[in-house]
């Protein structure tokens, strides 16, 4: 590893990073399977062990925190015992109460995602959520708390679910203030709500969300570079990069046209996919903050996945791990 990449992980600890998007709860009831129930034709699950820990953008601030950084966030939760635990879960990781700007709705769930697991098999999942838009005294809350947050971080990730928060409005004056202060944005984007992007910093979509938003199957290196050039354009936005799973990643810049930065998987071994795509985001705008350029915060980001992948469940790594 270059002295510049480790210059830029030393300085990672000493980032900012807000965190906008859709917490959510993550469930895990462990057991086992001894036999067939009587009363259907489903197996019976002994329940063993009951593990939660956080998901959608509450995982981006494990992996922030995991690489040192400090963070901001900025969501919703259930007034309920899914937030109690999520809330809970952010203090143990270390967080100042004063930067869990999670608004407590007492009429909407804390979305939670209750996976009952046999060994490693997922046998279930359910889902508990209100995705329905914010009433108009929530989203000004959200406003509020933005206009205080934001100017004190180096960068800001929306981790767009889809679960009510994200709204053009507040995605407007995000990126106007973003733009004012001359902060970094990334986005893990929702293939529904590509078009409230424009002129973003960086969007990462999967192949399978680039192809959906163009309309066609993307299933050449070929197809993904006049893909992902059609998306720089009807969004406008600076950067792009699509993950594409075994097949690593690609990068492209509205700035360089001539040039794409195919960069190849680094993982040996593909376990669980789970929560790589949050990986990807939190390294690379945390080494975009640090002083990286996007093709090294990109490298960074693609040797992150490949190493979470290697594991059940989602997981994150440390500056360590990086300089292997």
């Amino acid at each position: 590893m270059s002295a510049n990449l480790q210059a830029i992980l030393d300085r990672m600890n000493a980032q900012r990073v807000l965190v906008v998007g859709d917490y959510m709860l993550d469930e895990y009831l462990d057991g086992r399977v001894e036999r067939i129930s009587p009363e259907a034709p489903v197996p019976i699950v002994l329940q063993t062990d009951c593990r939660y820990l956080p998901g959608g953008a509450g995982n981006v601030v494990c992996n922030l925190r995991s690489l040192g950084a400090e963070t901001e966030l900025l969501g919703t939760i259930g007034k309920d015992g899914g937030g109690t635990e999520l809330r809970q879960s952010f203090l143990d990781l270390g967080i100042a109460p004063e930067r869990i700007g999670l608004l407590e709705i007492p009429d909407r769930p804390t979305t939670r995602k209750t996976r009952i697991l046999a060994g490693a098999h997922q046998m279930l999942r359910l889902d508990r959520e209100d995705s329905r838009p914010l009433s108009m005294d929530y989203l000004a809350w959200i406003l509020a708390e933005l206009r205080g947050r934001l100017p004190k971080c180096q960068a800001v990730i929306i981790s767009d679910y889809d679960k009510g928060l994200i709204t053009p409005s507040l995605i407007s004056e995000l990126m106007r203030l973003a733009r004012e202060h001359n902060i970094f944005v990334a986005v893990d984007p929702q293939v529904t709500h590509f078009s409230y992007y424009k002129e973003v910093d960086l969007l990462t979509p999967n192949h399978h969300e680039a192809g959906r938003f163009v309309g066609r199957r993307l299933d050449s290196t070929a197809d993904i570079e006049v893909a992902g050039f059609e998306i720089l354009d009807r969004l406008q936005a600076r950067n792009l990069l699509i993950t594409r799973g075994e097949k690593g990643m690609s990068l492209f810049s509205a700035s360089d046209r001539q040039n794409v930065l195919h960069i190849p998987t680094q993982a040996r071994e593909v376990f669980d996919v789970t929560g790589a795509g949050d990986t990807v985001i939190a390294v690379l705008s945390l080494a975009v903050a640090a002083g990286a350029t996007l093709a090294e915060a990109a490298r960074l980001s693609n040797k992150a996945a490949g190493q979470v992948v290697a594991h059940f469940g989602a997981a994150t790594v440390n500056v360590e791990d990086l300089r292997k």
